[in-house]
């Protein structure tokens, strides 16, 4: 049997071919293998419009999408041989040198203005993102044709984003870039897109990781500043890589977070919040990027910390009590010159933003304002909100503020192409609501996601762990105890 790998995390799997009923899905990390022959596997798969039969880790078998699939190495190689005339005459024993392709340097574009349209086709198409002076684009098209409709009114050209979006847009509003591009990070791969909130200073918040079974990510706060003031990140580094390292070994992928906890909480110049003014973020962004950089090097490379978070629910009204908000001029600020300093000693881990809390109208500004003002061309590799009190169905108990898809549809087009990070979601202030209406929430939250927004959402980290962790709805109770059948349910969603 041939062994398959997946382009797109989320791929469907169907009982026959093209419209067949949905009964399964394909995930990254997942085992898939060809039931059909290596031969017409080899011819099938990467096919537009070609159905291979499958068998998943999971063990379902079905139908799915061939043009969606690779051939691992081994497999590509087997076909090859399998597929060859035989040879009518030994080879010569000097086999030639094969000559690699030309690489061909991309066509590379910015933009002229903020807030340049992508669609799915010229003129009139459906809006698929917007993409400003900071982003770059590549041509998918020729040369010649790119340098005939550069700056020229009415032409569309088609192009990609650095994220893989592939769309049209007003060529007249682009112009020629000779600059490098910058890298972009790949999502690492999870067991599954779940996960929860822990914390390493709660009496409960460092759980066996094998109670953890079944999620792909722990999201933790990294607090150097316990001590009121502490720049310590030795004495940080040492508390916290065990830790990190026991989820890591487990299978888990570990998402850190770094806020006025990591630096700022107790540095007098900097109290009190709400009296921060633009000088003062400058003078707090030189020492939190230069204190995150640094504790990003000293665990690079080790495999245990799997993506950086910057700051937290930088959005909120000012005052929030769980949070330090700030203008996002001063969040572009800090957000780029922190990726700037952490890429100079870790180029491969991503890098997102802050969880935007406040809704798709809010949030969104804020996180297009933020763009606006990050410098150099420096990005996030991903965006991350908190959709409290949103749903899937309207009107339901746990979903006040409305629909999830206002909040993803808002979103997914700031930076077109990458994939949503929800790096908090759940229930707050309902600790005695029943257990098993808090699951159906969860339940229909988790399917809704992955059957409507294959592989555009990264991870889904509900809040929290226990019960007594903060206000949020926990998994175990305050005597550490498994509440059901959320517990247990939620591992398997």
């Amino acid at each position: 049997m041939a062994k398959l790998k997946l382009k797109q995390d989320g791929l469907r799997v169907r009982e026959k071919p093209v419209d067949g009923k949905p009964i399964g899905q394909i995930y990254i990390a997942d085992t898939i293998e060809s039931l059909e022959s290596l031969e017409d596997t080899a011819r099938k798969v990467g096919v537009k419009d070609q159905w291979l039969r499958v068998r998943v880790s999971t063990g379902v078998e079905g139908y799915t999408a061939a043009w969606m699939l690779e051939l691992e190495r081994e497999a590509m190689t087997g076909a090859a041989q399998s597929t060859a005339a035989p040879l009518q005459q030994p080879p010569p024993t000097t086999p030639a040198t094969p000559t690699a392709a030309p690489k061909v340097k991309p066509i590379a574009l910015k933009p002229t203005m903020e807030g340049l349209r992508l669609r799915e086709k010229p003129v009139d198409g459906n809006p698929i993102g917007q993409v400003g002076k900071n982003d770059f684009l590549i041509s998918l098209e020729s040369k010649e044709a790119t340098q005939s409709k550069l700056g020229v009114k009415d032409q569309w050209l088609r192009v990609k984003t650095l994220y893989g979006m592939d769309a049209y847009t007003a060529a007249w509003y682009l112009a020629p870039y000779e600059g490098a591009l910058p890298e972009v990070m790949a999502i690492p791969p999870a067991l599954n897109l779940t996960g929860v909130n822990l914390d390493i200073y709660h009496p409960l918040g460092t759980p066996d990781p094998a109670r953890l079974r079944g999620m792909g990510w722990v999201r933790f706060g990294y607090n150097v500043s316990a001590a009121q003031g502490s720049e310590d990140i030795d004495a940080a580094y040492n508390r916290y890589k065990p830790v990190l390292e026991k989820y890591a070994r487990a299978g888990l992928k570990v998402l850190l977070v770094f806020t006025h906890q990591t630096y700022g909480e107790g540095k007098n110049e900097f109290w009190p919040w709400p009296s921060m003014t633009t000088d003062k973020w400058r003078a707090l962004t030189a020492r939190f990027a230069d204190m995150v950089a640094r504790i990003a090097k000293q665990y690079a490379g080790q495999n245990i910390v799997h993506a950086l978070q910057i700051w937290n629910e930088m959005d909120a009204p000012m005052g929030a009590v769980a949070s330090v908000p700030m203008p996002p001029s001063d969040y572009g600020y800090l957000l780029a010159e922190t990726i700037k300093a952490v890429r100079r000693v870790d180029s491969v881990t991503p890098i997102i933003s802050g969880g935007h809390t406040g809704g798709p109208q809010n949030g969104g500004n804020y996180a297009r304002a933020t763009l606006k003002a990050m410098h150099d061309g420096f990005r996030p590799d991903g965006l991350a909100f908190h959709p409290y009190g949103r749903g899937t169905k309207l009107g339901e108990t746990y979903a006040p503020f409305g629909h999830i898809d206002d909040e993803m549809q808002a979103y997914l087009p700031i930076l077109p192409g990458r994939p949503i990070w929800i790096t908090e979601w759940g229930i707050l202030d309902r600790d005695f609501d029943p257990n098993d209406a808090i699951m159906k929430y969860a339940g229909d939250f988790v399917s809704y996601m992955k059957m409507r927004y294959p592989g555009q959402v990264a991870a889904m980290i509900w809040y929290a762990w226990a019960m007594s962790m903060h206000n949020g709805y926990g998994l175990v109770g305050r005597e550490d105890q498994p509440l059901e059948p959320l517990f247990s349910r939620f591992k398997a969603l």
